[in-house]
């Protein structure tokens, strides 16, 4: 599923995080299913990315009935675009911080949350993230004033 396919349809909140079946993953993961519904009234697609293989995502997904896709970043390469990519060094190593990023339809991030410490239970500020949804969809519906017919 190509990014620039969802930007068509929206704005993308891209939620990342490090480890599948890891407690802080299945509490992240579960409170955007709590609120996806509020997302897509707000003109966003959630989309859960991880760097773990097909497989391991697939019985991921299926395991919470995440309604929303679940897509793998076995190779690093996204998360490493996007900046959230941890180091070479330690147990995390190869693995994507936890981190939400909203990318805007024009392929433009409007916003970013980055876990300062990817062993702690940070989380983000889901009502925030949702309400920066709410305004990206606001400005997109916004229309311009009716002419003036008073000339």
């Amino acid at each position: 599923m190509a990014l620039e396919r969802l930007l068509q349809e929206g704005n993308v909140v891209l939620a990342f995080y490090p480890s599948p079946f890891g407690m802080m993953c299945a509490v992240e993961m579960r409170q955007l299913k709590s609120m996806y519904e509020e997302f897509r009234a707000a003109g966003a697609e959630v989309v859960g990315i991880t760097t773990n293989s097909v497989p391991v995502m697939s019985a991921w997904r299926e395991r919470l009935d995440l309604p929303f896709p679940q897509l793998s970043d076995v190779d690093g390469e996204v998360s490493s675009s996007y900046d959230v990519l941890i180091g070479s060094q330690g147990y995390l190593a190869g693995r994507c911080n936890r981190a939400v990023i909203i990318v805007d339809q024009e392929g433009m991030v409007r916003y970013r949350w980055i876990a300062s410490d990817t062993v702690q239970a940070e989380e983000p500020d889901y009502d925030e993230v949702l309400e920066t949804c709410r305004s990206l969809s606001a400005d997109i519906n916004a229309s311009p004033s009716p002419p003036d017919s008073t000339r």
